[in-house]
């Protein structure tokens, strides 16, 4: 990152200032207003963080770090690319207003806030925006630092093309060579010409290869190409070592193996493998089984809070998102949660007393862990596996504490056993039933072929059979149904901010981009629940 020296924070706004001028175009509500009033004073707040980011006196002056992340906010806040951002700063007076800017301001380049976000990826202050305004939140008594939450997950596409195996690897190839080219290395390995003609100098049409063995012989020859240029990088110490290269052997390992000494192309894709080499951490992946939404990107997390109370007709949402957790594609949502919990307890607040979700994020070790950390898990739990015609598990009564089980007759377990490692490090308990069985008139629908019924479960059974049983219940229905409005707010993130597809290429410039809109989400909302309540003071006074 260039040298920059940090500039003086300007401490007292001239008379040339558009809020001495335009204060009274602004009304209460305004969400210029708002975020002179509220979201400027909390970047300021932050000032000392974004300093770390710079250099005290090295380097020619930087552009006021406080101005620049406002920008950024406000750029997302009305989904404006670099170069419209910059526009706005120069000629927007609500823009103008917003940073306390003076009217000659006349901006800077759109490459400073390109420069900007590589500083806060680089220093690893993705989040400070987002944080910022969160902090005002809950200084303000928006939200409270322990609350009910609901989450929820959404695909985020990446900022790619789609690529066949094919094209991504001679792509791969490519870009390798032409960064190798650039360094222009002494000794060139003998084929060096071949591959730049090849790769680098000739288009191969796609949509002329239809044939699957043209195309695995196609793939073939990359990959041999592919070993012969690593072969050669091994032999260079510091090229070898250059993202490129190190792209190239990523590709390698993942698209081919060795097959008795010959090199062969791997039947199956492995589990996130590279999709495409402009942005290798863009995975594929599904979010059903029957695979009817696939993608290649990102998964974003969403947390938001749960009011109370109900709301009066017309009044905006008055609930906040708490956090906005990127994760790889592949990620599960499990782990997906957990990340997001952990990542609002580093910012400040609390676990949450309640979380509702859906069924991808409850289960057994889930419920037993918010049980003893005094918190609930509100959702549904996916049934245990059926067989048509036969007692599915649900039907019996099991005590794992107690180590008894009563089946559908009526009859008790006669044995119980603790079996460890069923699966890899997976303790589960084993029900047997004996002789009971023979007589009993619900053994066809009961024991199948065995002569007793036999049931294993796993050690948090208890919690999953309650959850179960309370999912058939009013209250339990009306209680879930507080997780529903997430999916209004993924699809206001979406819409409204443009979260369904990054803007950036990689996994930690994606983050940077859904903390910042996550952020002007929570500011647009602030500003109409200030607006709706001026309008009903003002009703109210009339």
């Amino acid at each position: 990152m260039q040298a920059m020296s940090l500039p003086r924070e300007k401490k007292q706004a001239s008379f040339y200032s558009v809020s001495f001028v335009a204060d009274g175009l602004f009304e209460k509500g305004s969400p210029y207003r708002v975020f002179r009033e509220e979201i400027l004073p909390a970047l300021r707040q932050v000032r000392p963080e974004l300093e770390k980011l710079y250099c005290r006196d090295n380097g020619r002056p930087a552009i006021d770090p406080t101005l620049m992340a406002g920008v950024t906010i406000l750029q997302f806040m009305e989904k404006a690319p670099d170069r419209k951002a910059v526009e706005q700063v120069k000629l927007n007076l609500g823009w103008k207003y917003a940073l306390d800017l003076e009217w000659e301001d006349t901006g800077f380049h759109p490459t400073s806030l390109v420069v900007f976000r590589d500083r806060l990826v680089d220093g690893e202050a993705e989040r400070i925006g987002f944080d910022a305004v969160l902090r005002r939140l809950v200084d303000r008594g928006l939200v409270r630092k322990r609350s009910k939450q609901r989450i929820d997950s959404t695909h985020v596409l990446g900022s790619v093309s789609k690529m066949s195996r094919l094209e991504a690897t001679r792509q791969t190839m490519r870009l390798c060579l032409e960064d190798l080219r650039k360094q222009d290395p002494a000794v060139a390995p003998e084929d060096w010409p071949i591959w730049i003609e090849r790769y680098c100098e000739v288009e191969v049409d796609y949509r002329q290869l239809k044939e699957p063995n043209r195309i695995i012989e196609k793939l073939k020859q990359a990959g041999e190409d592919m070993t012969a240029l690593w072969a050669w990088l091994e032999t260079q110490p510091e090229l070898k070592e250059r993202d490129k290269a190190k792209l190239l052997k990523r590709m390698l390992d993942e698209q081919f193996e060795i097959r008795e000494g010959a090199l062969e192309v791997r039947p199956v894709q492995l589990v996130g493998c590279i999709q495409n080499p402009h942005d290798p951490e863009a995975q594929w992946a599904s979010k059903d089984q029957e695979k009817k939404t696939q993608w290649i990107g990102y998964k974003a997390q969403v947390v938001e809070t749960v009011g109370e109370g109900g709301s009066e007709s017309g009044q905006p949402t008055g609930q906040f998102i708490t956090e906005l957790t990127t994760t790889e594609a592949v990620a599960s949502d499990l782990a997906g949660m957990k990340a997001a919990l952990d990542a609002e307890q580093e910012a400040g607040l609390e676990p949450p007393s309640t979380l509702y979700a859906d069924s991808a994020y409850v289960n057994g070790p889930e419920l037993a862990q918010a049980s003893a950390e005094g918190r609930e898990l509100i959702g549904p739990v996916k049934g245990s596996p059926k067989k048509e015609g036969m007692f599915p598990v649900e039907s019996f009564d099991i005590s794992i504490e107690q180590r008894r089980a009563v089946c559908p007759a009526g009859h008790k377990s006669q044995t119980c056993c603790r079996i460890a490692d069923y699966h890899p490090g997976e303790t589960m308990f084993r029900f047997r039933w004996g002789t009971q069985c023979r007589d009993c008139p619900l053994q066809t629908q009961c024991t199948g072929k065995r002569e007793s019924r036999v049931v294993v479960v796993s050690p948090n059974h208890d919690l999953l059979q309650r959850r179960r049983r309370e999912m058939g219940t009013e209250a339990f229905e009306r209680e879930a149904k507080n997780r529903n409005a997430i999916e209004g707010t993924i699809s206001e993130l979406v819409r409204g901010y443009g979260l369904r597809k990054t803007r950036y290429r990689g996994l930690a410039k994606t983050r940077l981009a859904n903390y910042f809109i996550a952020a002007a989400c929570n500011v647009r909302r602030w500003a109409h629940q200030i607006a709706w309540q001026a309008e009903i003071a003002e009703a109210k006074a009339a």
